[in-house]
């Protein structure tokens, strides 16, 4: 094959998708890679090449995004990854492969991240896009048909928008020979339509997006010094010892990864059966020759304000602070670094921390969680790139920060104990109860209006209620999953017991053949409660309060963007078992 026509048979080939999409295994399956090894999630742009059906393939792939999220909740460091990608592969691609797990139903926010996602590359982009539906080879036609009708709108204006090309990939079947050989006769359509151009990329946007990140990465440093220096004139002065017990705290939204970093630090496994965190729990162990106390406590909202909080879990959070008989040594406030933290979220984490008193942030280290999703990205980078409200934290927490990964080394652990012991050595122990009877006062004369009480009660019993039913159906999918495999070798399937952390409340069970939409709201948060249709009641037993229809579409707004995360959460927890 001579030279020229290995260049004209050449394809190049950017591919995307939503966290779990199985981008990497169809990549594989391309390439005729065999043994696939599964990988939690994919952290930088990966470029594989070879020769494939008597043509030059190149596929970069990409970090993906988690499938419920608007592109505004996507950390700046995985945007940038994305939006780069297209460099990796110059001239540019002769195609966008978007990759869709049929594991799960296309929803209406589904199709909004992909189109936010893709908006990266300009509208161009879906001229070069080919939709590849990812399906469980054991499920069959059933499975894609279903999945089809489940989100039948939303799928219809996503083909369209890309020309109606689509490819069905069976994952873990024979065929896959055939399923090349058809997956790249339709790139080759893509090329063909486009006249054998490839996508052009923005030469000029590309470069300023790259030397951001180089102003970031120089910053990053500057600060990774300056913490290097500080942390070498603390040990010069020989004050650091060694502490034979450590009381630590973690605070933090909810799905932020607090029980996870407590268990990574004490060396436990992780519970999937576990629901989020419901009362302040202590638990202990001999890590690197100390004792170690971690407490857990009950997570705060993302977006909602502190004053949306229930009352029992501030009352919980404070009862962390004073749940050993000792004080602690730090507070450990958990921040993953796969999602934005943008200035509401710093507002957010400011009023929470403010029932302990100003004194709480001179013991109080940033802990990163989900480190490995960082890949080639620093701390300090993704620190800098994500702008002015992280950095501010990190700042406010005296410039101490620490990431934790999934990985189960033991240095990254031993490096968190040194840290918090260089910041004992520093300051004297947090004692709360001082703080917190300050506050008290300050907070029985700032009462929050009725109608944050209730729209706070309402948030709670219908978190909890749609943690359930994602709970259920994460259980039905793998139960049938498995009884599908489990009968074609010729076997018993037997259903996996979730058991809970606690019983379901009465709201919970009562609810559970309901609709588990986020907008599902009770009739006293809908407008047509009301008999003027101009103000929405809630009405107590001994009050009546109004709501006004923009504010209660603002909570709409903001519980939905939280459910977001409960799925994400939820998926993440029971992803060992999918």
């Amino acid at each position: 094959m001579s030279l020229e026509q290995t260049v004209m048979d050449e394809r190049r080939v950017v591919v995307l998708g939503a966290n779990g999409s199985e981008k990497t295994s169809v990549i594989s399956t391309l390439f005729g890679q065999k043994e696939y090894k599964c990988v939690r999630r994919t952290r930088n742009c990966v470029k594989t090449e070879g020769v494939v059906d008597g043509r030059r393939l190149i596929c970069v792939d990409t970090p993906g995004w988690w499938r419920s999220y608007p592109l505004i909740d996507t950390a700046e460091f995985i945007k940038r990854k994305i939006a780069l990608s297209v460099t990796e592969c110059a001239p540019g691609p002769h195609a966008f492969m978007l990759v869709i797990s049929t594991d799960g139903p296309f929803t209406e926010k589904y199709r909004r991240a992909i189109e936010e996602h893709l908006g990266l590359f300009g509208e161009s982009v879906w001229k070069h896009t080919i939709v590849v539906f990812t399906i469980e080879g054991a499920l069959g036609d059933g499975g894609i048909e279903q999945f089809t009708e489940s989100g039948r709108e939303a799928l219809t204006w996503l083909l369209e928008k890309c020309g109606n090309v689509c490819h069905n990939f069976y994952s873990h079947c024979v065929g896959g020979l055939h399923d090349t050989t058809q997956l790249l006769g339709k790139i080759d359509d893509i090329v063909a339509k486009n006249r054998d151009r490839y996508f052009e990329f923005d030469e000029r946007a590309s470069q300023g997006v790259e030397k951001k990140r180089k102003t970031d990465l120089e910053r990053g440093m500057s600060r990774q010094q300056r913490v290097h220096s500080e942390r070498e004139i603390v040990n010069e002065h020989g004050v650091v010892h060694s502490l034979p017990e450590l009381r630590v705290v973690l605070f933090g939204w909810l799905f932020s990864g607090k029980t996870f970093a407590r268990n990574t630090i004490l060396g436990l496994k992780e519970d999937i059966e576990r629901r989020r965190t419901e009362r302040s729990e202590r638990k202990s162990g001999l890590v690197a020759g100390r004792q170690i106390s971690v407490v857990d406590t009950p997570g705060w909202y993302k977006y909602f304000p502190s004053q949306y909080m229930p009352e029992r879990v501030k009352t919980e959070i404070r009862r962390g602070l004073t749940l050993d008989s000792k004080n602690s040594h730090v507070i450990l406030l958990a921040v993953p670094v796969d999602t934005t933290f943008h200035e509401r979220q710093r507002m957010i984490t400011e009023d929470n921390m403010k029932m302990f008193g100003e004194q709480i942030w001179k013991h109080t280290m940033v802990l990163f969680t989900c480190g490995d999703l960082l890949g080639e990205t620093t701390i300090e980078e993704h620190i800098e790139c994500e702008g002015e409200p992280l950095r501010w934290l990190v700042e406010k927490c005296g410039n101490r920060y620490h990431v934790l990964s999934w990985s189960d080394e033991e240095d990254q652990v031993v490096e968190l104990l040194k840290k918090i012991e260089e910041m004992v050595a520093g300051n004297s122990l947090f004692c709360p109860e001082r703080e917190l009877e300050k506050n008290v006062s300050q907070e029985t004369v700032e009462k929050p209006e009725a109608i944050q009480k209730q729209t706070a009660q309402y948030l709670d019993l219908e978190w909890e209620r749609m943690d359930e039913a994602m709970k259920e159906k994460i259980k039905k999918i793998w139960n049938q999953t498995r009884h599908t495999k489990l009968q074609k070798k010729g076997s018993i399937s037997i259903d996996v017991n979730f058991h809970d952390s606690k019983p379901s409340s009465e709201n919970t069970s009562n609810n559970s053949g309901k609709d588990t939409s986020p907008l599902n709201l009770p009739k006293c948060f809908t407008k047509d409660h009301s008999p003027s249709n101009s103000t929405t009641a809630y009405q107590d037993q001994e009050q009546t309060t109004e709501i006004h229809p923009g504010q209660m579409e603002r909570i709409r707004e903001i519980f939905e963007r939280e459910c977001g995360r409960l799925e994400v959460g939820v998926t993440e927890r029971f992803q060992p078992l999918l």
